[in-house]
């Protein structure tokens, strides 16, 4: 993969930790780019030295002072990682812990409860119409968002071939900036799946390359549809209807995330180091944006964790 050429004393260092990023399979373009704007720097500094020190680093934060604080916070963010990672085998370079700069307000997004995943779940259950493929397929679908992390379009876009319930896990073509993943299913999540497959034998398209969520007509489940039935059952049960935004679909991905957190916090687990399988499982391009959720405040994350516990032990609620 191409990337920024870098042309001060520290370029080789530079080349070496975007590599080293990458290995963990990331693009790291956003990174790179941000480091090129300080290797630059740099070179309009004359900086010579194969190391850090304060000096240099403090003279790039005045630099970037008239920036807006979401570019400093991203520009220095990546240059306190580079710096860490110089300091491997510089011990003495400096390292600028404290970045200095406000956190731009982090998006905000909803955490759904787990009384408010069964509400969901058991009003996919009661759709109409009777007898019909309709509400398995909601059911089934809203259940995968929440214990996997998939994308909405992600999930639309399964075909029958993506599915191995047998290997515990599911194929993503092309998913978002056409990368491709795998993904890992829970037993319980599998189970829910083939009770699905069996029920959609019977009323849809078969074939490898058939969609897995169909509408009424056999025809691949519009995307328009979901996010209209979906609204309607929420408004309905009353979900988020005095939150400071009104909770989407998409925030079911956003729980998954906070959730998984939560419990390798929970579990002694370094978050830091299992941030690579998170991002890899969710799809995202940049370790950035993953680490947004490390920033969620501490209360929301004891509700999340509350939230995911109370409903992951009550196997007859979930998938």
């Amino acid at each position: 993969m191409n990337g920024p050429v870098y042309r001060s004393s520290l370029a080789r260092e530079m080349a070496d930790f975007v590599a080293w990023q990458r290995t963990q399979g990331f693009a790291y373009a956003s990174g790179a780019d941000c480091l090129r704007y300080f290797d630059t720097f740099l070179c309009n500094q004359g900086y010579s030295e194969t190391q850090l020190d304060r000096r240099i680093v403090d003279a790039y934060r005045q630099v970037l002072a008239p920036l807006s604080a979401h570019t400093q916070s991203n520009r220095l963010t990546v240059l306190r990682v580079f710096s860490r990672f110089l300091q491997q085998t510089q011990p003495t370079s400096y390292v600028p812990h404290d970045l200095s700069v406000k956190r731009p307000a982090l998006p905000c997004f909803y955490l759904y409860s787990s009384e408010e995943i069964a509400m969901l779940l058991a009003a996919a259950l009661a759709l109409g119409p009777p007898g019909s493929l309709r509400p398995h397929a909601f059911h089934l679908l809203l259940g995968l968002l929440y214990v996997t992390g998939l994308r909405i379009g992600e999930a639309l876009a399964l075909n029958l071939a993506d599915l191995d319930v047998q290997a515990g896990r599911l194929f993503v073509r092309q998913g978002k900036f056409g990368k491709s993943r795998y993904v890992p299913l829970h037993p319980s999540t599998g189970h829910a799946i083939d009770s699905y497959l069996a029920k959609r034998r019977t009323c849809g398209p078969a074939g490898k390359q058939a969609p897995v969520f169909i509408g009424q007509r056999g025809q691949r489940l519009p995307y328009k549809q979901v996010v209209w039935t979906f609204n309607t059952m929420r408004r309905r049960h009353g979900i988020g209807q005095h939150a400071a935004r009104r909770p989407r679909l998409h925030d079911l991905r956003h729980t998954f995330a906070c959730n998984c957190l939560q419990r390798w916090r929970q579990q002694g687990v370094d978050v830091n180091a299992k941030l690579p399988v998170l991002a890899t499982v969710m799809g995202h391009v940049e370790i950035e944006s993953t680490q947004l959720y490390l920033h969620v405040t501490a209360d929301t994350l004891r509700q999340a964790a509350e939230r995911f516990h109370a409903y992951f032990h009550q196997p007859e609620k979930g998938l």
